[in-house]
Formats: structure tokens, sequence, C-alpha cells
């Protein structure tokens, strides 16, 4: 009784799942083909190719006699049943989707090999190249939609969220989505250096700067010598910026007249986007000084870092005292990140007009002075540069059509992933190859029908096993005849292989075409000619 629980429970004899059997020997077959399975894009493969098998060969688990359940109904009805134009599956995008090619969006049907296509690594926009293009037809296609647009997709490609690699049809409302704003894609961008001038930047724009509609940077300050160090610490923070210092005249509504100042101004968007997402403040509407933001723990990548930030928040909006440093703010949830980071408490400032003030001792970064752990670094110098999350707001099934969608896969080199109008998205590199296409079943009843819906369950069952054409076609029809004791059937698939078409003879546009008949329409000629005209269109994945 034991050992029938363990079976039920799927674990081996030392308690360890077949599944995580079946992960370890795809973690050595990628080993044996000379990957790396702990690279970035192959940690979770084994995984996925552990899903994916077990989804694409759920009919094992099934039994016709459960599947059709009741579904038989005595009917006095002689003539020929045929349903054709049962799809297979694949992951793929609708033809009219749009893609973000490199010379600008197109939709995916005109996509062709050689074409760039935009894609994020490690939150950096890159681009990869289309090796193969392969289409097929469907009636499956989900739209999810998002807080920054929507996108059609078929139900099982995947998407990427803040967890990982999730299938389009298992989104709920409220997942992250990694997503870009394809406006942007083409802009110029400048990789930011990290370092002492980084944290300063960042330091000086919190605490006396603006950032203005997610796009400008600008710094109005009295002081000439702040204003240069600014300059200087921003061009060496993005280069090859090359900031100026201008001399403004500033309107002052307490003095009553205009005063001079400098002031410091960046127009790029890319870099606005940075300081936006490093310190927590929305991209549109800040015309001004930042009240609210949160402490950057992107500075504490390194003490150089830590050290800028401190110099420049000080020459903002702070006070020296020898060595030593007051961080001053009204901003009370930022003071408080920062006490905490520094293990010291938040008072009061010394002009009582609601500003509290933290204590950075000169001897902040020295591990055990007075207990304290100094330095901490709480973050590598990664932050998504150029990626940010789009929420999930619904995911919807649209109704099947009259008319099928034609849906396209594209394999990509060297990034397999791809974005669909901004959202990161992949295709099959860690699945294995199908074959995809149409299957198209006749019979002639004798007093017994069956379910329309469930001649495509039986394809389903059938075809979600590893399988050879030829063998699914026969079974197909050697389980109808089983269980209807029709006077005849015929069964005819028409697939494309992706074994030829990605490798060996790579021909594209192969279809192989396989049938199975039995009864009437293997011993009548017209019966036969008939359920093949009544089926004859154009091949499997054929554009519309």
């Amino acid at each position: 009784m034991a050992r029938t629980r363990a079976g039920r429970q799927g674990k081996t004899k030392q308690g360890r799942t077949h599944e995580t059997e079946l992960r370890e020997v795809v973690t050595r077959l990628l080993t044996l083909l000379g990957e790396d399975p702990t690279r970035n894009g192959l940690e979770k493969t084994p995984e996925r190719v552990e899903k994916a098998l077990r989804f694409m060969t759920q009919g094992y688990k099934q039994n016709i006699d459960h599947l059709l359940n009741e579904a038989l109904f005595p009917l006095e009805y002689y003539e020929r049943v045929i349903v054709k134009d049962i799809d297979f599956f694949s992951m793929c995008v609708p033809s009219k989707q749009l893609v973000n090619a490199v010379e600008g969006a197109k939709p995916a049907y005109l996509v062709k090999p050689g074409d760039r296509l935009w894609t994020l690594d490690r939150g950096y926009a890159k681009q990869t190249t289309v090796t193969q293009v392969t289409s097929r037809k469907t009636r499956a296609v989900v739209e999810v939609k998002t807080d920054r647009g929507k996108f059609r997709v078929t139900p099982d490609h995947p998407i990427m969220t803040g967890t990982g690699w999730q299938e389009a049809q298992n989104l709920e409302p409220g997942t992250q989505v990694e997503w870009t704003n394809p406006k942007s894609l083409c802009r110029e961008r400048y990789g930011a250096k990290p370092g002492y001038a980084l944290g300063y930047a960042l330091g000086a724009t919190a605490a006396d700067g603006s950032i203005q509609d997610g796009r400008r940077i600008c710094l109005v300050v009295k002081k000439q010598d702040f204003a240069d160090k600014y300059r200087k610490m921003l061009a060496q923070a993005f280069p090859p910026l090359e900031p100026t210092v201008e001399r403004v005249l500033v309107p002052s509504g307490f003095l009553k007249k205009t005063i001079p100042m400098y002031r410091v101004r960046v127009v790029a968007r890319d870099i606005a986007e940075k300081f936006c997402r490093w310190l927590a403040v929305l991209e549109q509407g800040a015309r001004s000084k930042p009240t609210v933001f949160q402490f950057p723990k992107v500075v504490t990548a390194s003490q150089e870092m830590m050290q800028g930030f401190w110099d420049g928040y000080c020459d903002g909006d702070g006070t020296v005292a020898g060595k030593a440093r007051f961080i001053i703010s009204a901003n009370q949830p930022f003071l408080a990140e920062l006490a905490n980071y520094l293990e010291t408490p938040v008072s009061k400032a010394a002009n009582g007009d609601g500003c509290g003030r933290v204590y950075v001792s000169p001897r902040w970064a020295q591990a055990g002075w007075f207990n304290k752990h100094g330095f901490r670094q709480q973050r590598e110098f990664y932050v998504p540069e150029e990626s940010m999350y789009a929420t999930v707001v619904g995911v919807r099934h649209l109704p099947p059509s009259k008319k099928p969608f034609t849906v396209y896969s594209f394999k990509c080199d060297p990034y397999p992933t791809f974005l669909i109008a901004g959202h990161l998205t992949h295709n099959c590199e860690h699945h294995m190859l199908p074959f995809f296409g149409r299957c198209h079943v006749g019979y002639l009843p004798r007093k017994k029908v069956v379910g329309l819906s469930k001649i495509p369950r039986i394809v389903d069952m059938f075809s979600r096993r590893l399988q050879v054409q030829e063998r699914l076609t026969v079974q197909i029809a050697e389980a109808i005849q089983d269980k209807l004791k029709p006077a005849g059937v015929g069964v005819v698939v028409e697939a494309r292989h992706l074994c030829m078409m990605m490798r060996g003879v790579e021909k594209q546009n192969t279809i192989a075409v396989t049938s199975s008949m039995l009864g009437a329409f293997r011993t009548q000629q017209q019966t036969r000619e008939e359920f093949l005209k009544l089926i004859r269109r154009g091949g499997a994945g054929d554009p519309d």
C-alpha cells in the first residue's frame, strides 16, 4: 500500500520526484551539447523542458473511454460526418500583431529571415537577427492587456514576468511583465558608469534638482562651483555626454526681482528614465524638485558611489561640519531608509519647518565603529537600464472566428527572445521540435454518433505523445472505428515538421500528408473521393 501511495505521488525510491529526475536529464543533455546550463537564459530551461514534455505528452494519461464520457448518442443517421481543420499547437504570433523590428514596428507576417528585431538582455535593449520564420493556422489566440498596451499571441506563448517565463494564458491581473517603451528603442543611449561621479549626480539631483516629464534633468543653483562640479560628474557618469553650465535669471517671489543663477540641463530621456527608476520617481508630471523619492540602493554597489551620494546631496541640501555631514530633507520615508542603512536615528532639523536630518559620520563606512556594520553592499550595479515592468490588467481568449488566424514563429540569433509591443517574449529555444498542421476526420455512422467536440479531443489525446505522423493517423482512425463501430472512417493529417525545417534538409515548405481509410472509406472509391474532395483546400500553415 505504501508503495502505491508513493507511486501516486510521483516519488522514486530515494524520495526524489520524477520531475526532478527529468530536469536533471535535461541539464545533462545541455552539458553534452556543449552548453552551460547555468548561463543566463538557460537556468530555467530544464524546468521548462520538463513542463513542456509533460504538456506535450499528456495524451499518455488520457483514456479514450473517459474522454468520450457518455458522448455517444443513438441516432438514425447514415450520411458521412466530417470534422475538418483540427489544428495542432505551437508558440506563435498572429500575422497582424506588431513586432518591434529595428527598422520600425512591422506586422508578424512581414518579418523575414535576416530582419533584425529588438529584444532585452538583462534590462538592456539589444538587437537579434531572425534566422527562420515558420507559420501555421489556428483559432486559439489570447489578447494580453497591460497598463502599457496590449498584444495578441497563442495561449502557450512565453512572456517574461518578474518571476520568470509564463505562458500567456496563465498570466493573471497584477502580474509584472518586463517591458520597454517601443517608441524609445531607436534613441541615443548612454551607458551609466558606476562610481563616485554617478553617486554624486544622483545625490545632487535628489537634493536640489528636478526630473521633468521623464526626459529632462535640471539643476538651478546660486553657486557656480556647485554647478560646475555637477556638470563634470554627469559627464563622467554618462560618457560621451557633454552638458554645459548656463547663466540664467530666475524670478524670486520673496525678493520681488530676478536673481542670477547657474543652470545645468540635460535633455536625454535615456538618462532621465534611469534617474526615475533609481529614485523611484514618477516619469510624468515632475517639473520641480522631487519631494517624494526613495533612497537609491543602487549607490550601495560600492563605497565610492555611496560617498559620492553623500557629497552630492550635502552640496545641494545639507550641511557640513568638519568631515561629518548632515542630510536634511522633508521627505521622511527617504530619511527613514537612510537612517536604517546607517544605523542612526532621524532627528529634527534646526530650522524647525518639519524637516528632519540624518547624521553621516566621517567613519560611516568603518565596520565595527559603535557596533555598526559600516559600508554594506545591498545591490550589485544592475538595474534594468532600458526595461521596466508593465502590469497585466487582463487576459482574454478571443472568440473563434470563421477564418483561422495565421500565426508565425521566429527563430532568432544570438538572442532567442524578441519584443511584441515592447513586451519581452520568447520562442521555442527550450522545447522539442514538434510537427504541426491540420487533421481531417470523417466517418459514416451506424445508428450511433459522437459529440463533435470529442473528435478534436481524440486528436489531441494521440498527438500529445512522442509520435510519428503515420502512427498518429492510424491511431485516430482505429480509436474511432473501435468505439463508434461506424461503416467507415477516414483520417487525413497534413503537417509541417520542424525537424525538417530547422535541421537536416532544412526545407521550409515541405508538407507531409498521411491518411488512414477503414471500412467503406477504403472499399468504396466514391465514398473515399467525396471525403477527399470535401477536405481539399490549402495545405497546413499556408498564409491567408
